[in-house]
């Protein structure tokens, strides 16, 4: 077959895309490495220039997703409009709002027998990269009388992790399952963590789940 020469951050990027959408769109056990060479048209030796393994392109997968949310934090964080609160509520929405396939790879990374994938990607550390966003609205915000925090930057990687977990236990539930009352008390409980930890004076935090 015919072969274009790419750049190799070009093909790099070319083999994540198509590995992320042949996992949504197959389930990561039935989409094969030989898979994504045949869609993106290149030898498997191209493929294994770029990734030792399945699981590092899904690393790959994963640090792209992180990237893409890191660039929506910055821009909420510079969107004038917005005051501290709102700002922080906007970046709060936007961590929980996981789309159809991105629960897909989330699940399967979740399932007790990827126990061990779960833990390499921990070590990519995801939550390094947002929470010094969030830390720095904390701390404008408390500079403004608007929030009480004494360590902005611990309490933002102690909120992600809590609404990472919330987020995975509602995704848990099959969504066209979940009664409405699970729902609002998820919610609000969330709004009330929020509110509590960040010693909010004049602001509700409005959650989207």
């Amino acid at each position: 077959m015919n072969r274009t020469i790419k750049e190799p951050e070009e093909r790099r990027k070319e083999l994540i895309d198509t590995a992320e959408r042949l996992f949504i769109a197959q389930g990561y056990d039935q989409t094969s490495i030989s898979d994504i060479v045949k869609e993106v048209r290149v030898s498997q030796g191209a493929y294994y220039y770029y990734f030792d393994s399945k699981e590092d392109v899904l690393v790959a997968v994963m640090e792209k997703q992180i990237a893409l949310m890191e660039s929506d934090f910055i821009q909420i964080a510079n969107n004038s409009d917005l005051d501290e609160a709102a700002k922080l509520n906007s970046m709060i929405n936007r961590f929980l709002s996981v789309s159809a396939s991105g629960k897909k790879i989330i699940g399967y990374i979740h399932q007790a027998k990827n126990a061990t994938l779960h833990k390499r990607l921990m070590r990519v550390k995801p939550f390094a990269r947002i929470a010094p966003v969030m830390a720095d609205i904390i701390i404008n915000g408390c500079k403004k009388d608007r929030f009480h925090v004494e360590r902005p930057l611990e309490t933002s990687y102690l909120l992600l992790v809590l609404m990472a977990s919330a987020n995975h236990m509602f995704y848990q539930k099959n969504a066209d399952q979940a009664d409405g009352k699970f729902l609002e008390n998820m919610r609000a409980a969330m709004e009330d963590l929020l509110d509590r930890s960040l010693g909010v004076s004049d602001y509700r935090f409005i959650l989207q789940i």
